[in-house]
């Protein structure tokens, strides 16, 4: 899906963000009382995303951005829940944002159970939503399964938002959001952009 030009925009920002964690130049971001009153005031958020609860997975460091730039939502293996529809609903529909990430990650623990056969526990359907990437992973005879599975999950989680989310579907349509599927790869700190040929036909 072809980004927007305020999409990219925002895009970029992150990947600069990303940039400066990878390379140790964080910015270091400091508030004062005066500051932290006005952002409890308003925000202006640059994206949603959609991430993982992995605690070694924090969108706002691994795309060094201040409080305000990031509204999140953290969900194990970043799967299109009721919260996270939630999230993109006030994201979209209250703070207008530009672009929507869904970002997965190497090392994912919620991924690495569906691929070792574990079906069942907490998460429900979930589990096998995240089971059904593992078989769409499977199906393209990778030669890494693992690294395959993880990017079949978030390009799974782009497309059930963008056909379950009204506010985001409306904005897809509309050029107002664009959606994007990522892998953060844990030992190098990247964030790599995953290409997506998501097409949006139509409202609800």
């Amino acid at each position: 899906m072809k980004l927007t030009p305020r999409a990219t925009e925002a895009l970029d920002e992150l990947l600069e963000g990303n940039r400066r964690f990878r390379e140790g130049e964080p910015k270091g971001y400091k508030y004062s009382q005066d500051q932290i009153r006005t952002i409890s005031k308003n925000q202006t958020p640059l994206a949603g995303i959609i991430a993982c609860a992995d605690s070694r997975v924090s969108p706002e460091l691994v795309f060094d951005q201040p409080l305000g730039s990031i509204f999140a939502s953290r969900v194990p293996a970043n799967v299109a829940s009721d919260s996270a529809k939630w999230m993109l609903d006030i994201a979209v529909n209250e703070f207008r944002v530009p672009l929507v990430m869904v970002m997965g990650h190497t090392g994912c623990l919620a991924v690495g159970q569906l691929l070792d056969g574990d079906k069942g526990g907490a998460g429900g359907l979930h589990r096998f939503s995240v089971l059904s990437a593992v078989y769409r992973a499977k199906a393209k005879h990778p030669t890494n399964l693992y690294r395959q599975a993880v990017e079949e999950n978030v390009l799974q989680t782009v497309e059930h938002l963008a056909r379950d989310s009204y506010s985001l579907r409306a904005a897809l349509i509309d050029g107002t959001t664009s959606i994007v599927g990522s892998v953060y790869d844990m030992e190098s700190g990247e964030v790599v952009i995953l290409d997506s040929t998501l097409e949006v036909y139509g409202r609800f």
